[in-house]
């Protein structure tokens, strides 16, 4: 698990490359405004005079209680090209002609693969580990290390979607680092395929022009999940 919080962290770190949950909607608290400090944190000032940072304040939960379940995502298209990780049990059906592979650097982690937007500034990486961690535990650590890079790193996203018949959590976080305010959108999953994070990510100001092309290609995603075959008798 060291490993892969190093991995995390260096994504984080590169975030001006790269970034790994909301100032949660607070429609539902009559009269409360948000606003920021000098500092540059989101707060939120409530009607009787209390405040409190906005990255505290969680989401109401959904009906029925957890994190919400939407609609199975419709299978990927298997014409386009199938990228498939060394490490693991995943693969990644993409359009070359929207998202282009990036060449893995020399001595590069072989669980570790970028992709690179063709029309703009729009990036992807999936990092992936044989070792199954749990996705709750995941989640966890994506926002711990988030946060050791961008302090003001949040959770503004989440949900359990499913897949290509593959339960998986979704979830996007923003932050600022090095003042400049990025966003990541990602899938996350652990389990008998072993542990993928797949992550898109760019400033968001740009996000709402470039959301359509992440999620298309986080929907490509493939985990192949081994059946464990029964005893012998």
């Amino acid at each position: 698990m060291k490993a892969l919080k190093t991995k995390i962290m260096l994504y984080a770190t590169l975030a001006v490359l790269a970034l790994a949950a909301a100032a949660p909607s607070v429609s539902a608290q009559s009269g409360a405004v948000r606003a920021r400090t000098e500092g540059g944190r989101e707060v939120i000032l409530y009607p009787d005079g209390t405040w409190k940072y906005a990255s505290d304040v969680r989401p109401p939960a959904p009906a029925g209680g957890g994190i919400s379940v939407v609609a199975p995502v419709v299978k990927a298209d298997p014409s386009k090209t199938l990228f498939k990780t060394e490490r693991g049990s995943f693969g990644i059906r993409y359009d070359p002609s929207k998202w282009q592979p990036a060449r893995r650097p020399a001595g590069g982690e072989p669980g570790q693969q970028s992709f690179n937007l063709v029309r703009g500034d729009g990036y992807a990486v999936m990092i992936t580990e044989e070792l199954p961690i749990p996705t709750n535990t995941l989640r966890n650590i994506a926002l711990e290390n988030a946060r050791a890079a961008a302090p003001d790193a949040r959770i503004v996203f989440e949900e359990r979607r499913t897949v290509n018949g593959r339960e998986v959590l979704c979830m996007k976080i923003e932050g600022t680092i090095q003042q400049i305010p990025f966003i990541y959108y990602g899938y996350y999953y652990g389990g008998k395929a072993g542990t993928i994070q797949m992550l898109t990510y760019t400033g968001q100001s740009l996000f709402a022009k470039y959301e359509a092309d992440f999620t298309e290609f986080l929907n490509g995603l493939e985990i192949y999940e081994q059946e464990t075959p029964p005893a012998k008798p």
